[in-house]
């Protein structure tokens, strides 16, 4: 009997954690929840408020606003142009629309305030109209028209840019639904077909895959949720600022300043070089490192829970799988940037797929094969620094199942049946309750004798039972027997 022999091979129902951060740090960069902690922050919140409520009722959304176009809109949605003033007082967030000559700057556009100063700031814009500040309008009545009614009050903006309550984990939870299931269709379709070319029927293939997907859906929202909030910390800004210095250092290589120039236009959707790419580059990078890092912290956090607590799985175990973990977060994240630049050049190059489709499809390959490039390798390489808790319980078990055996005298069908019930005994949750025992090497050995014993008596039972012949019966075939070896003689 040999380890792989005896050991179930469970069906996988956890997602891989490596390939799931660089999708869900590309999401958070699609906020500008990078500048939620500047004095100004609720105003960028309360503009990526609107954009994710505008999208989720179905309206089409132009992001417009971070082009930092002078007077420029903060968004089109359906068309109209908007502009999102978020200030403390209503006067001042109807000022704020206005330039040093007193007149209103934002031509063609509305004025979107906060939901509680709505009243007012209607108020203000029918007084500037009547004085003649508002070029193309003269009729008061038409300050309903002109100022919007924004979605949330001041102070939930101001709450959203923060951590820690319940607006603005309202607002993740929003719009990290979304992440969540874009991360379970992506991880439903690659289950689905690895599935499919195992072998395994289609019904089978469905049944599996949405577990595993489900699975990977609810640790991105558990990972995205936690990283959003961490996003908002001041330690977050000091650590954009670190990497978006190491990224202007690896600019000025020749080699590299292209590759970091294609990659922020891949993931921007628009031509950009130099310092603009250089900043997105920078905060894509640290966004990555943190929910990296939180990916890490959470799948890890089970196994620190049985090596603490439970004390049902060695540290010496914890400390592989941490590093499997962890290699397999890297690895995806390398796999992501490289898939995403190939994928975008390649379907650069094919008529109707564009930079932006290939730069997702490529992205996703990548990461996957990224995580899972990097987690086997580190897999091989500890388990030549250490062997797995279940590899040593199954060198044991083996051990003790040939000593058991011999004890027995089990015959080939006996030992058959042994082995089957080994095979049904061994699992990842008997192995973590061996070792949640505390025993001793040998203490632990003793115990899977005791095991093994008890299995052992229940099959000599069914053995028939055995009568010796009468003693005429032995007497004849001695004499049978040596009689016949006379006669070769």
């Amino acid at each position: 009997m040999t380890a792989d022999d005896n050991t179930q091979q469970p069906e996988p129902t956890q997602p891989d954690p490596g390939w799931i951060h660089p999708a869900i740090a590309r999401w958070l960069e699609k906020l500008q929840i990078s500048k939620y902690h500047t004095k100004t922050g609720h105003g960028f919140a309360a503009e990526d408020v609107h954009i994710v409520n505008d999208r989720l009722k179905g309206k089409t959304v132009e992001v417009t606003g971070t082009s930092n176009a002078a007077n420029g809109a903060d968004r089109i949605s359906s068309g109209i142009a908007i502009q999102t003033k978020y200030c403390q007082s209503a006067a001042d967030s109807v000022r704020a629309a206005f330039d040093k000559e007193g007149l209103y700057r934002y031509a063609g556009q509305i004025l979107e305030v906060p939901k509680d100063q709505y009243a007012d700031c209607v108020a203000i814009m029918r007084k500037r109209i009547a004085d003649g500040k508002v070029p193309g309008f003269s009729d008061p009545i038409d300050a309903e028209r002109l100022v919007k009614q924004g979605d949330i009050t001041y102070k939930q903006a101001r709450n959203i840019a923060r951590a820690g309550n319940i607006d603005s984990l309202t607002f993740d939870a929003k719009t990290q639904t979304v992440t969540s299931g874009y991360v379970f269709a992506a991880s439903f379709a690659v289950q689905f077909a690895t599935r499919v070319w195992s072998g395994e029927s289609v019904k089978d293939a469905v049944s599996g895959s949405i577990k595993v997907a489900l699975a990977a859906g609810a640790s991105a929202f558990t990972i995205s949720m936690i990283a959003a909030q961490l996003l908002r910390s001041r330690i977050a800004a000091v650590g954009n600022v670190a990497v978006r210095n190491g990224v202007k250092t690896l600019h000025k290589v020749p080699v590299l300043k292209g590759g970091i120039n294609k990659l922020a236009s891949f993931t921007l959707g628009k031509n950009v070089s130099g310092a603009a790419a250089i900043s997105h580059v920078g905060k894509l990078t640290r966004t990555n490192i943190i929910t990296g890092a939180v990916t890490t912290a959470i799948t890890a956090s089970p196994d620190i829970y049985r090596a603490t607590v439970l004390k049902n799985i060695s540290w010496t175990q914890l400390g592989k799988n941490v590093a499997v973990t962890a290699s397999s977060v890297a690895g995806g994240t390398g796999g992501w940037v490289a898939g995403t630049m190939t994928g975008a050049a390649i379907a650069s190059a094919v008529p109707g797929i564009g930079t932006a489709v290939g730069g997702v499809v490529g992205g996703i390959a990548g990461s996957i094969g990224g995580s899972y490039s990097a987690a086997s390798a580190a897999k091989a390489l500890a388990d030549k620094v250490a062997d797995d808790d279940e590899a040593v319980i199954m060198r044991e078990v083996q051990d003790v199942a040939a000593e058991v055996s011999y004890d027995f005298l089990l015959c080939e069908p006996e030992i058959v049946t042994l082995g089957k019930h080994i095979r049904g005994l061994v699992s990842p949750e008997w192995v973590r309750d061996l070792w949640q025992r505390g025993l001793t090497n040998e203490e632990r050995r003793d115990y899977i004798y005791a095991t093994l014993d008890e299995i052992c008596l229940s099959i000599t039972k069914q053995r028939k039972p055995i009568h010796l012949p009468p003693p005429e019966t032995v007497e004849a075939s001695i004499v049978d027997v040596v009689l016949c070896e006379e006669l070769a003689v």
